[in-house]
Order: C-alpha cells, then sequence, then structure tokens
C-alpha cells in the first residue's frame, strides 16, 4: 500500500514539473512570436487592350 503512495506521490510531482516547463515554453513562445503581417492589397493592373 505503502508502495502505491510512493508511486502516485512521484507521478503528481513528474506532472508538476512537466506543467511548469510546458508553461514556461508557452509564455516563451508568445514572446517571441512575431506578430503576422497585414497582409496588403495588391492593386491589380489592367489588362492590356490589343
Amino acid at each position: 500500500m505503502a508502495d502505491i503512495e510512493q508511486r502516485a506521490i512521484a507521478v503528481r510531482k513528474n506532472m508538476e514539473r512537466l506543467r511548469a516547463l510546458r508553461q514556461a515554453k508557452e509564455a516563451e513562445d508568445v514572446k517571441t512570436q512575431a506578430p503576422l503581417p497585414v497582409p496588403t492589397r495588391k492593386k491589380r493592373k489592367r489588362a492590356l487592350s490589343g
């Protein structure tokens, strides 16, 4: 029974560690993510009549 408790504690600690790493990575990604460039409208060229 104690073995099961020890494993449960270890799993919770590992999950907490992984969650912290994921949150830190996501926060870093938000900081480094460049804002998407605003698409500029391209002017249409007139078809040459000829």
